[in-house]
């Protein structure tokens, strides 16, 4: 494989990680919304307390 596909494809694998996190982070805000446990949420999405802090404190605007 060339040096630019190879560039290309850790650019794929890249973006698919960094959407991988903010759908994690989405599902962690719903149960958040839906009052479920922190530290369920914890366990089931791996995210560390500060950041469910966070995204619980985060005012959504639409």
């Amino acid at each position: 494989m060339t040096q630019i596909g190879q560039m290309y494809e850790k650019e794929k694998i890249e973006y698919g990680n960094q959407r991988a996190k903010e759908a994690v982070r989405e599902m962690a805000r719903a149960m958040l919304d839906e009052d479920i446990d922190i530290v369920k949420v914890m366990k089931i999405t791996g995210l560390a307390e500060e950041e469910l802090l966070r995204l619980r404190d985060t005012v959504v605007t639409v």
